[in-house]
């Protein structure tokens, strides 16, 4: 693979970070369902509902056919919604998980 060099001129090996980000989707499954993953899902979608109405309402972006058409079809309410499952997303499926009380 490639090199890089970062700003303060040390030479970063692309595959050592690539080995390093390697994530699978059981792993990524079981962080948004720990508690830490269930307060980074909440601010996520909530930075996502906040700024989804906004995104259609910045004038350079409406000149594009896709924004104009997600906009047409009410594509800030789809995106909101979308946000809302993630935030309100159960990984057990509705069964009863354990509680965690951090003293």
């Amino acid at each position: 693979m490639g090199h890089a060099t970062d700003t303060a001129g040390y030479r970063i090996d692309m595959t050592t970070i690539g080995e390093r980000i390697e994530l699978s989707a059981a792993e990524a499954r079981a962080f948004l369902a720990s508690p830490t993953g269930i307060l980074f899902r909440r601010y996520v979608a909530a930075g996502v509902i906040v700024t989804a109405p906004l995104l259609f309402r910045i004038p350079g972006l409406r000149k594009y056919p896709l924004i104009r058409t997600l906009e047409v079809i009410g594509g800030a309410a789809l995106i909101i919604k979308a946000a809302e499952a993630l935030r309100d997303w159960d990984a057990n499926g509705g069964r009863q998980q354990r509680i965690v009380i951090d003293v």
